[in-house]
């Protein structure tokens, strides 16, 4: 089975690309997908853009920029790599939806590769992306009623934590009788073969 590395900020902290480079063991011949929908200006967004030069500068020869929205027949799974930047929670759960993106990913997964999600990008795979309707809430400017996420993975991550929510996320807890997989900024999911460590 492949890798799950969920993060609030993709690669940008150390620790986290440290355990990146160390799964991947070798960068060469791999392809990387970077989904841009969620984000604000798509490829040209500053943070697609980093994850590009990012990826680029650690040696890796195919990158490509995909927008599920313009082409939602894309098949994840061709890549070793699957990056999905954040942005608009309801936004990518949309035209995720819309695309084949549940069944790219889980193959992508089965054949061994390496799925990064970036706040928005690690909150759609898990049962419910309601945490982003209620703490600290993204716009709901697509109209999304139905908060269902893809149930890849049974947690539900609170990206961008820090202490100052913590009420927040511990009401949204006890409202919906379900425990919140918190990270900071700095901090990292990572699930291999069903078990889960957080990289600090």
């Amino acid at each position: 089975m492949g890798t799950l590395l969920l993060t609030s900020t993709g690669l940008s902290s150390p620790n986290v690309l440290n355990k990146f480079l160390e799964i991947i063991d070798g960068t060469k011949n791999k392809q990387v997908a970077i989904v841009t929908t969620a984000a604000e200006g798509k490829e040209t967004n500053k943070y697609s853009q980093l994850a590009n030069k990012q990826f680029v500068g650690l040696g890796f020869s195919s990158v490509d920029f995909v927008d599920l929205e313009t082409d939602p027949a894309k098949d994840l799974s061709l890549y070793d790599i699957v990056y999905v930047c954040g942005g608009n929670t309801f936004k990518l759960l949309k035209f995720a939806r819309a695309a084949n993106f549940k069944n790219s990913v889980e193959s992508l997964l089965k054949k061994g590769g390496v799925y990064i999600g970036v706040s928005a990008g690690s909150i759609i795979i898990g049962p419910s992306v309601k945490i982003a309707n209620e703490v600290q809430p993204d716009p709901n400017t697509v109209g999304l009623s139905d908060f269902t996420g893809f149930g890849i993975i049974n947690i539900t991550v609170m990206p961008h934590y820090s202490p100052e929510i913590e009420e927040q996320v511990k009401i949204f807890e006890n409202k919906h009788n379900i425990i919140i997989d918190r990270i900071d900024n700095s901090q990292a999911i990572l699930i291999q073969e069903g078990h889960k460590t957080i990289i600090e």
